[in-house]
């Protein structure tokens, strides 16, 4: 099992041009790769068969020990040309990692946190950016007032940072984050104070589930006065608005399998080899 292990396993590696010269990798941290890059197989295996050589999927894994793609392939390649250590030793290292691990881990859960949490984070959009913006009279009331659409099913993060002007004095006002139904009815986020402080912010977390079809937009106010009558003029500097969207963690990891790039890092039979290994 040894022998095969390590002649599938000096096949995995695709040749990629780097511009550094790549690290060579500890045995025992190559290892620990390994444990890795198997679970994370282990589940995509688990979840309708997905495929699973993609770079994409592995780059995190590789990240998380301070390596690259460029250094993995560079340290088996270099197996082939030392003496005193051998493949098959790292082979067997990765699955006595796997059961020592065995009972205490929740294999799906510690998957299901490193291929979505980077699925997540690939597919999060910036729906809102707006910076350095002045408000002094009257007639920059309007820019105060930021509008999201359309809406999506997911998760919306929204935050702000802003300054009230020391001569401004007026009281009761109030910042308001809400979604705009197609009957014009709203769904509050947010009411807050706005503060006098130098500089204050606030952010909000909202999920939009499949029920919420009657969403239309999502609506920020920096000033509003509950009384519509009182004309006092705010003068705010806002140094940030920001909305960013991701959607359902499915849909995230499923668009992220979608668009793999067809840059092999671990073969099926690589990958078939160390699940073998691990049943033995």
């Amino acid at each position: 099992m040894k022998h095969t292990f390590t002649i599938l396993l000096l096949t995995l590696v695709a040749l990629l041009t780097a511009c550094n010269r790549p690290k060579e990798i500890p045995d025992k941290e190559l290892g620990q790769i390994f444990r890795d890059a198997m679970l994370a197989n282990a589940y995509l295996n688990i979840n309708n068969g997905t495929k699973t050589d993609s770079m994409r999927i592995y780059e995190p894994i590789f990240a998380k020990y301070g390596y690259t793609a460029e250094d993995v392939q560079y340290t088996v390649h270099n197996f082939s040309r030392r003496k005193s250590a051998n493949l098959s030793d790292v082979a067997e290292y990765m699955i006595l990692l796997l059961d020592r691990e065995a009972n205490a881990l929740n294999l799906q859960v510690a998957k299901l946190d490193t291929i979505e949490n980077v699925a997540r984070r690939r597919f999060t959009k910036v729906m809102l950016a707006d910076t350095a913006i002045n408000v002094r009279d009257k007639a920059d009331s309007s820019l105060m007032r930021f509008v999201v659409e359309p809406i999506y099913e997911g998760e919306y993060n929204i935050s702000a940072k802003y300054t009230l002007d020391s001569l401004d004095k007026a009281t009761g006002r109030r910042y308001r984050v809400y979604f705009e139904r197609r009957d014009s009815t709203i769904r509050s986020i947010a009411n807050g104070i706005v503060q006098r402080r130098k500089e204050s912010d606030f952010s909000h977390r909202y999920e939009i589930k499949p029920a919420d079809t009657n969403y239309v937009r999502l609506v920020i106010e920096m000033a509003h006065f509950a009384d519509r009558k009182q004309k006092t003029t705010t003068r705010m500097k806002i140094h940030e608005v920001k909305v960013t969207h991701t959607p359902p963690t499915e849909e995230c990891v499923d668009m992220l399998f979608n668009e793999q790039s067809g840059v092999r890092i671990f073969s099926d039979s690589l990958i078939r080899a160390i699940e073998e290994g691990a049943r033995k």
